[in-house]
């Protein structure tokens, strides 16, 4: 593209308006000379003579839509590269006018240079108007083409992208995971050889926990590429006792840990087999980055009109200072000790129309809130709405050694 090519395409707004302002300037001097002429006669009949007067009247529309074409050219989502095209059937149909106008004239008799006048700009006029809306109508219609294929292969693109990730998500989770199981299972076989305390043992020990470490963010990554589907398998799903299974599964972690909570009988959500990991990984994030030897666990929550609330505290040390603005951020390439954790609970409580925020945070421990759209009560046949979700308890459960 030349820099005079580029030039002309954003001065055709300026050449249409001037076109529209040409248009008025010769009714201008029309009018200027018919009162001329008036005057030599001592009559003002020129002026207002019949066919001169339909004649301005019949204009104005079209001059007035080349000139509107301009400035709505400017504003439009029409790409400037369709300028030139508006400006090609404008010059387009003001010379065809012009010329079958010209035609009739050499036919039809004209009574006066004045007339003929009349009759030319009038067929400049509307040729130039049903040109400006011949071309912007293609150039939108050409536009709308182009977006629509532009989707279409961006949609195809995305496709083959979708289908390149389902088969590298395959790949990782068979190949990985199948060596990840193998290096775990020999390395409980070194253990086993060597007495705790040993460097063996000790080897042995981390290479355990780091094939189990792969595990676990090949099984993110699963769940996250699940996250970014349509699901059309959502049910009605009891929160409440979901977090209650999670909670039990703290022990696993540490066995000093201890877990209070106040949950709701029932507290149901519209969710899928995927709201276990938003729980689990929060419960599993405040045992995990608590350094006391018996680590502290309150659960709260509660039902409310449209929504169920979860609140997960713990006695940690606290979230630190530059963590808390990227807390539930995508980790950096480069933080190959930073899991997905939170970040996957975002995501997760995306997908179900939910959020999670940092509550509070201090050398005394952090607070996380859940909050998740309730699914709304079941009717029965025979009674009015039932609220499944019943009456608060308080239930207190002490895991693992730390009763």
């Amino acid at each position: 593209m030349t820099a005079l090519s580029l030039r002309s395409r954003r001065s055709v707004p300026d050449l249409l308006r001037a076109l529209s302002g040409a248009l008025v300037l010769v009714v201008v001097c029309e009018v200027a000379v018919r009162i001329w002429a008036g005057s030599l006669t001592n009559t003002t009949a020129t002026v207002f003579a019949g066919e001169f007067v339909v004649g301005v009247l019949t204009t104005v529309p079209f001059v007035a839509g080349v000139a509107y074409a301009g400035g709505w050219l400017e504003r439009s989502a029409v790409e400037e590269s369709r300028y030139e095209r508006v400006w090609r059937w404008t010059i387009a149909g003001t010379a065809a006018f012009f010329l079958l106008n010209v035609a009739l004239m050499a036919v039809l008799p004209v009574a006066s240079a004045l007339l003929a006048v009349g009759w030319l700009r009038w067929a400049v006029a509307v040729g130039a108007g049903v040109g400006v809306v011949v071309g912007v109508t293609e150039a939108r219609a050409i536009q709308q083409a182009t977006a629509a294929e532009r989707s279409a292969v961006r949609a195809e693109h995305l496709e083959v992208q979708r289908d390149l990730l389902d088969y590298l998500n395959s790949l990782l989770r068979h190949e990985v995971l199948n060596a990840s199981n193998v290096i775990s299972g020999y390395a409980e076989l070194l253990r086993d050889e060597h007495d705790p305390g040993t460097p063996g043992y000790e080897y042995s020990e981390t290479i355990h926990r780091k094939s189990e470490e792969v595990t676990r963010v090949v099984q993110d990554v699963r769940v996250l590429l699940h996250a970014t589907e349509e699901r059309t398998d959502f049910e009605r799903v009891d929160a409440a006792e979901v977090v209650r299974e999670e909670a039990a599964k703290l022990s696993d972690l540490d066995r000093g840990v201890v877990v209070e909570t106040d949950l709701p009988d029932a507290a149901y959500v519209h969710a899928d087999a995927l709201l276990p990991r938003v729980f689990g990984n929060v419960l599993a994030n405040a045992v995990e980055h608590n350094d006391s030897d018996t680590p502290h666990v309150e659960i709260r929550g509660r039902v409310d009109d449209d929504s169920v609330t979860v609140e997960v505290a713990d006695d940690g040390p606290g979230v630190p200072d530059d963590e808390v603005a990227t807390l539930f951020e995508r980790p950096s390439r480069r933080a190959a000790d930073h899991g997905l954790g939170l970040y996957l609970v975002k995501r997760l409580l995306d997908h179900y129309c939910g959020d999670i925020e940092l509550v509070e945070t201090g050398p005394d421990g952090s607070t996380f809130r859940i909050v998740l759209p309730r699914e709304p009560p079941v009717e029965t046949t025979g009674s009015p709405f039932v609220d499944p979700t019943g009456d608060q308890r308080t239930d207190s459960a002490v895991a693992g050694d730390g009763r």
